[in-house]
C-alpha cells in the first residue's frame, strides 16, 4: 500500500488548543483510502529541526508522496533563519527524501496583528524562498499564503491565535492538497522523480 507522509510543523500536525489532532490525517486518509496516511508534524519545528530526523521518520517508511509544509516557525525571529539558510535547508530536505514526490507548501497567511513577531514582510520573503525552490526543482507547489489572501477574509481559516488552523482552515488545505496527491500517486515513484535545477 501506497504512504503519504505529511512533514511539517504545527498546521500539519494538527495543532489546536495547546494539543495535536487528526485534522490534517483523517481528511487526507478519507481522500486517499487505498493509502496510508503517516502525519509526522511536529509543532514548533522548523525545517533546521526536520533535518535531524528526516532519515528516521520519513524516508526509511519509503513513502510515495511526501507533503512538505514548513515555515510557521521559520519566520519568527528568535534564532533567525534567514530566507538563503530556509532554501538551503529545504534543499537538504529534497535530497533526503528522494525519490518519494514532494508536494511543497508555501508558510501560511498568519494574522499578524495577533502575530507581531511573524511579519507580513516575513511571510512574503518565505513564501518567495518557497515557490523560488518549487521551481527550481520543479516540485508541485501550493502557495498557500497567496491562496489564503485571495479570499475575503482569511482570517476565517485561523483559531483565535491568528496562526494555527480551524476546521475550515483544513478543509481549505485539504482541497488544494488533494488534486496534487492524485496527480503524484498516478506517477510511478522512480529516482528520477526529484529533477534537479539545471545548472
Amino acid at each position: 500500500m501506497q504512504k503519504i507522509i505529511l512533514y511539517g510543523d504545527d498546521i500539519l500536525a494538527g495543532f489546536e488548543h495547546g494539543k495535536v489532532t487528526a485534522q490534517m490525517t483523517q481528511r487526507l486518509q478519507k481522500a486517499f483510502p487505498q493509502t496510508t496516511v503517516i502525519n509526522r508534524a511536529l509543532p514548533g519545528h522548523r525545517t533546521t529541526d526536520a533535518l535531524t530526523h528526516v532519515q528516521r521518520d520519513v524516508s526509511a517508511l519509503d513513502p510515495a508522496v511526501v507533503v512538505l509544509f514548513f515555515g510557521t516557525n521559520d519566520i519568527l525571529p528568535v534564532n533567525e533563519i534567514k530566507p538563503g539558510i530556509f532554501t538551503n535547508n529545504l534543499a537538504h530536505l529534497f535530497a533526503a527524501l528522494s525519490p518519494a514526490q514532494i508536494i511543497l507548501v508555501s508558510p501560511p497567511y498568519i494574522d499578524y496583528h495577533k502575530q507581531p513577531a511573524r511579519s507580513w514582510p516575513r511571510q512574503l520573503q518565505f513564501e518567495l524562498a518557497s515557490e523560488h525552490m518549487a521551481r527550481k526543482y520543479q516540485l508541485p507547489y501550493i502557495n498557500l499564503l497567496k491562496a489564503m489572501q485571495a479570499q475575503q477574509h482569511p482570517q476565517q481559516y485561523l483559531q483565535e491565535d491568528g496562526l494555527t488552523f480551524n476546521a475550515r482552515g483544513y478543509d481549505f488545505l485539504t482541497h488544494l492538497l488533494v488534486p496534487l496527491i492524485n496527480n503524484c500517486l498516478q506517477r510511478t515513484p522512480s529516482a528520477s522523480a526529484l529533477k534537479k535545477a539545471p545548472n
